[in-house]
């Protein structure tokens, strides 16, 4: 009766076959590969779409299954950690050298590793899946073809409450979406690139009316990846900044990153900015040699070529540039942070009359923060690399205390910012895996460190009105007393005076209010 009845089942196309389960769960883990929330329309819409491809055309549907297994496998540990693709990756994708890339597939926790070489098993057991008799297709099936159509027509609908255009490239398969999400965003980053290389070699547009220094030298130095929750003198819970806690100077304890990334952040930050795209001839490197300036610039990122990043092309408008890392192939993993302080230290040697601007550009707390300590820490936090993190914070502060002895020893008048780029967020969160990673949904992506520290403060100051680093022109502006009729400058930055609600930039290069994002706190559990 049994075998009867499923004979029966089977001649109808009603049968659930192991290859139907199979299909099910690789549909699951292709979804979560590439990087998109869970769906359960689209889990169940993708394997119908196997199911019947298998059904229609067999080695279509091997090629299909090949080559996304392929790509899920590769991506699944980047999805876990960065999400789906979007402008930020294909940046990344575009500047980091071989020595980054080799640090961020380290970072990752071994069962992504793990799981990535399940999904692409999974591939290969579809992939020699045998050919099977032909027949017509059951009632059951050409539901399932009419599912299939209907649920691709899902988020195009849904899209048209948002802008009232229909658009069939909208269509919510994750296949579908990460194919379409590469290409767009790679076509924005190629866009951005052809704008910096038409800017790399123009003049800068500046409109210099006064020039009113109060310092003999400047001292710009940018950080990489320090959440301001990492800092004892910005509110951290560990007191990992002795130096940035007591010196005489002025704490923000409000200063919101442009970005969540550096390329992008810095873009935003350090160049003039009009609707929304970085004027990349015009930025404060350009401005302070304009107004008589003489400027340097030491880097311990790397440079893949002379114009290929926006802070490169920064970078190389200065009077001379140094990077400790080359960037290419053979780029130095070990170069140090303090290493900058050998070049501080000959420029500060010799006596100038110009006014000076110097600029470091640090390698910081950027992932992983371990192969920045030579795997050293303090205090132990739920990880190693999170212990790292932290004990990352005091080595800047080090640094930081080092070169403001340095231009306490020229007897010239000075005055030094210190800010980081953007901040992290956890992944893994509470494991004994735990990292930090970048990120653009939570707050602390953007709250950052920001200090001024002059060679004629008295006190140790704090302001705690908030400043975002979309005015940080405005504040250079007025910090050098460079004015330029490109500068507004509506309030004192240094000052309690509320400024404009602050916006952020998110990978999908949208602007977002900052008050609307969510919460990562830093967990001070020791596991």
């Amino acid at each position: 009766m049994n075998i009867t009845l499923k004979e029966s089942l089977a001649a109808r196309g009603l049968a659930l076959s192991p290859w139907t389960g199979f299909y099910v769960l690789q549909s699951l883990l292709i979804n979560l590969a590439l990087g998109y929330p869970f769906s359960l329309l689209y889990t169940v819409a993708f394997a119908c779409v196997l199911h019947l491809l298998w059904r229609a055309a067999p080695r279509a549907q091997k090629v299909l299954l090949a080559a996304v297994s392929l790509i899920a496998a590769f991506y699944y540990p980047f999805a876990q950690a960065y999400g789906a693709p979007n402008f930020n990756t294909l940046l990344a994708l575009h500047s980091t050298n071989v020595e980054e890339s080799t640090e961020i597939l380290t970072i990752f926790p071994w069962y992504s590793y793990f799981i990535a070489v399940f999904i692409f098993v999974l591939g290969v057991i579809a992939f020699r899946r045998k050919h099977e008799e032909k027949r017509a297709w059951s009632k059951i099936e050409l539901l399932c073809l009419a599912f299939c159509i209907g649920v691709a027509f899902v988020r195009p609908v849904q899209e048209i409450a948002w802008d009232g255009v229909f658009r069939i490239s909208k269509i919510g398969y994750p296949v579908v979406r990460f194919a379409h999400d590469v290409v767009t965003s790679n076509r924005q980053v190629l866009d951005e690139q052809a704008r910096l290389a038409q800017f790399a070699n123009q003049k800068d547009t500046w409109n210099v009316v006064a020039v009113k220094p109060k310092y003999h030298t400047y001292v710009v130095v940018i950080g990489e990846s320090a959440r301001r929750d990492a800092l004892g003198a910005f509110g951290g819970h560990w007191d990992n900044t002795p130096f940035a806690s007591h010196v005489n100077g002025t704490l923000f304890t409000d200063y919101i990153a442009a970005s969540g990334s550096t390329q992008k952040s810095l873009g935003l930050t350090l160049n003039r900015v009009v609707d929304g795209k970085p004027q990349y001839q015009d930025n404060f490197v350009t401005l302070a040699n304009r107004a008589g300036f003489q400027t340097w610039w030491f880097s311990n990122q790397g440079q893949i070529g002379q114009y290929d990043t926006a802070i490169a092309s920064i970078a190389k408008r200065a009077d001379e540039a140094h990077f400790l890392k080359s960037g290419d192939f053979e780029a130095d993993k070990n170069t140090r942070d303090e290493d900058l302080l050998k070049m501080t230290a000959q420029v500060l040697s010799t006596p100038r009359t110009q006014p000076q601007m110097i600029v470091l550009h640090l390698m910081g707390s950027h992932p992983q923060a371990c192969d920045r300590t030579q795997g050293k820490y303090d205090v132990f936090v739920q990880s190693k690399e999170t212990s790292c993190y932290l004990y990352s914070m005091t080595q800047t502060d080090d640094l930081l205390s080092k070169l403001y002895e340095q231009l306490r020893n020229t007897g010239e008048s000075f005055s030094m910012v210190y800010f980081s780029d953007h901040g992290l967020a956890f992944k893994e969160r509470g494991k004994e895996v735990q990292y930090l990673a970048h990120d653009d949904k939570f707050q602390q992506n953007f709250q950052v460190p920001f200090m001024v520290l002059s060679s004629d403060d008295k006190t140790h100051r704090v302001i705690k009105a908030r400043r975002s680093a979309n005015d940080f022109l405005r504040f250079f502006s007025q910090w050098t007393g460079i004015q330029a009729k490109e500068i507004a400058s509506p309030y004192r930055f240094i000052s309690e005076q509320k400024a404009s609600p602050v916006y952020i930039t998110n990978f999908q290069l949208q602007k977002v209010d900052f008050n609307h994002l969510g919460t990562d706190p830093f967990s001070t559990k020791s596991r």
